[in-house]
């Protein structure tokens, strides 16, 4: 049986303008081509994601690395498909991946 190991993506900083991430997000399962990953619970996203959970945000030389957990990374095949990362305009902190 494969061991699963915490995974991670980096976000650079110009995505999320420069703004400051909080230690602990949200991350939304939204469907099988889109993750969204937010730094307070929003109203759409908790009445309609597949899941959703926790995941720690470490801030570093000008990037941010997204602690996902393994059966989330492993089930979008993170480490193997082409993903866009982008923000909201009017929210920063809210972080849209797209497979």
């Amino acid at each position: 049986m494969q061991k699963l190991v915490e995974t991670r993506i980096e976000i650079d900083e110009k995505v999320t303008a420069g703004e400051k991430l909080p230690d602990t997000m949200i991350l939304y399962a939204m469907d099988a081509d889109h993750l969204v990953i937010a730094a307070k619970p929003v109203k759409a996203l908790e009445e309609n994601a597949l899941t959703k959970t926790s995941v720690k945000v470490v801030s570093q030389q000008n990037k941010h690395l997204v602690m996902l957990p393994p059966k989330i990374y492993n089930f979008y095949h993170l480490d193997e498909n082409d993903y866009t990362i982008m923000a909201s305009d009017k929210d920063p902190t809210t972080i849209i991946i797209a497979i």
